[in-house]
C-alpha cells in the first residue's frame, strides 16, 4: 500500500491520466525488480523496452508537444490576449448582463484577415500537439502489446 498510495490518492476517475500514472508506476516497480534480479536471458532487452514505455508516459504527462510551435506563434503574432465582453442586442443596443462573449486577439494581428490567419496557425499548433501525443500513446500500446507476455 505504501508504494501505491500516492498514485491512488492522486487518481481522478474521469481522466485517462490516472490509468497512465498507474501504468507508469507499475513499469518503474517492474524495472527496479528486474534490475535487482535479472533472472532470465533477455532481461536487458525487456528493461530497455520498459524504460522506453516509461519515457513515453513521462513525455505525455509533460504536455509540451507544441511548445516550439506556440513559441514561434508568439514570436510572430505576440502574446495572445483573451477577454470577455458583455453581449448586447444589436437591434436595441441593450447590454445582456447574464451573457458574455469570449474574445481572443494578438497584438500583431491588426485586421480581421490577420486575426483569422493567427487563429488558423494556433489551431494547427493544437492539432500538432494532439497528433504527437496520440502518436506516443499508440507507440506505447504497440510496445506493450508486443512485449507484455515476456514480462511475467
Amino acid at each position: 500500500m505504501y508504494q501505491w498510495f500516492p498514485v491512488i490518492w492522486s487518481d481522478r476517475h474521469y481522466t485517462s491520466d490516472g490509468l497512465f500514472k498507474v501504468m507508469q508506476h507499475k513499469l518503474v516497480l517492474m524495472q527496479g525488480e528486474l534490475r535487482r534480479n535479472p533472472y532470465y536471458v533477455g532481461a536487458d532487452r525487456d528493461l530497455h523496452t520498459m524504460h522506453v514505455c516509461e519515457m513515453l508516459l513521462e513525455r505525455y504527462f509533460a504536455h509540451n508537444y507544441a511548445d516550439k510551435c506556440r513559441e514561434h506563434h508568439r514570436e510572430k503574432w505576440g502574446e495572445m490576449r483573451s477577454f470577455f465582453e458583455p453581449s448586447y442586442d444589436n437591434s436595441t443596443g441593450d447590454v445582456e448582463p447574464d451573457a458574455c462573449r469570449w474574445f481572443t486577439d494578438w497584438p500583431r494581428a491588426t485586421n480581421p484577415k490577420l486575426e483569422a490567419k493567427a487563429k488558423k496557425e494556433l489551431r494547427r499548433c493544437l492539432e500538432q500537439e494532439r497528433e504527437l501525443a496520440d502518436q506516443d500513446i499508440q507507440y506505447l500500446f504497440k510496445l506493450l502489446s508486443k512485449h507484455y507476455r515476456s514480462w511475467d
